[in-house]
Formats: structure tokens, sequence, C-alpha cells
């Protein structure tokens, strides 16, 4: 459009667009056939694209949404070509997924890898680092949990699709706490010559100086029982 085609009391063009008010009706009846069409794809991608998304069910979503705009709103477009886009990407994608029961390192390729980033206690502070994900996010998740310190957890793994997998100890020991620093000082285990790790959450008896085995770390604090 050229600049002197713009003019700001234009209310027709800036409701309508350059179609005409009756193509709302076909824009309607396009988005009805287009949106039952997508349902029944999302449906035929199986009950795992309606819990947890994988990397590449999620790539698919995202291209759904790109794949129906166009065929819904723009007159040049027939809502055909839409459907048979959708139909490839389904055949596409549970093509791939079928090729994960035949090669494991091809699923892990494109799916990604359990990652072990808690280990007895203990942050694997190198994995944390590799996966790009800090010691407050990995909190978050455990406080949503009801976990209120390091000593509760036995593991935790990160799986390929982004959730974390936590298993807690069965019998709680001394740890490093999750919760805000605030938070974290009034609930500190009385009375103990015990001190943990601020980074990874190393537990120590009797010596609260030096730096840590486990990542090198000087700062020391009261581990958390309760």
């Amino acid at each position: 459009m050229k600049k002197e085609e713009i003019h700001l009391d234009d209310i027709r063009r800036i409701l309508f667009g350059s179609a005409p008010p009756e193509f709302l009706i076909e824009v309607f009846i396009r988005t009805v056939i287009l949106y039952l069409f997508l349902v029944l794809i999302v449906r035929l991608l199986g009950k795992r694209t309606n819990a947890q998304l994988t990397i590449t069910e999620r790539a698919v979503f995202i291209t759904l949404g790109a794949i129906v705009a166009m065929p819904m709103q723009g007159p040049p477009t027939g809502i055909l070509i839409g459907i048979v886009i959708l139909i490839c990407i389904l055949f596409f994608q549970r093509t791939l997924t079928l090729t994960f029961f035949y090669s494991g390192k091809w699923e892990e390729l494109m799916q990604g890898r359990t990652r072990l980033i808690v280990k007895d206690s203990v942050i694997m502070v190198d994995e944390l680092k590799n996966l790009k994900i800090s010691q407050k996010l990995l909190f978050e998740e455990l406080r949503n949990e009801n976990i209120r310190h390091l000593g509760q957890v036995k593991r935790v793994y990160l799986e390929g699709c982004g959730t974390y997998s936590i298993y807690k100890n069965e019998e709680i020991v001394p740890g490093l706490s999750v919760l805000p620093n605030d938070d974290s000082k009034t609930i500190g285990e009385k009375g103990t010559e015990n001190s943990v790790c601020t980074n990874c959450g190393t537990l120590r008896h009797n010596d609260k100086s030096g730096a840590c085995l486990n990542c090198n770390n000087t700062r020391w604090t009261q581990p958390s029982k309760n």
C-alpha cells in the first residue's frame, strides 16, 4: 500500500482491510472448517500431545499455528492447501516417532536425553552449567514439590522434554535450604557443627573453612533438617 493511500479517518479500511465486508462470512466458514480439521489432526497425533510435549511435538504445534493462519484469512489462499499441509505434518510426525523405536541414538538426538542434576542431596554443578539452568530455577522446581532443603532429595533428573523427575530420600538428612534467603535463615539446624556448601549443597562435618571438594566454592552455611 502506498503512503498516499493511508488515511487515519478511513474506518472501513481499518476494519475490513482491502477485502469487502462480506469476506468476514467467508473467514468464519474457513475458520470453522480448519479448526475442526486441526482438532482432528491433534487427536491423530496421539495422547502424548495432550499431556507433556516433547521437543518435536512442540515444534509441530508451533508450525500448526502458522499453517492455518493464511488459509483462514487470506482471500487468495484456498483452505485445501492448509488441509494438505496439515496432513503432511501428521504423516511426518508419526513417521518420525516410528523411527525412534528402531534407534535409541536417533531418538536421543531429536528428543534430548535425561540428565542427572542432583545426586544424593548434592547438586551436579557442572551439569547444571552445561544445561544453562541456574540454582534459583532448580530451587523453584523443588519448592513446587514441597521440598524445603536438599537433604530431602535423593535424585533429580531433567528429562528430555524439559520436565523434572524428583525422587525423595527415605531418610531425611541435613541439607542446603532451597527456600528464599530471608526464610532459610530461620530454619537452620540448631546446635550443630555441620555446614553445607552454598553452591552445591555438599555436607561437611565439623569444618566450615576451606574450599568445597565438589565445586571449589568457599562459602558455607548452616544446613536445614526440618
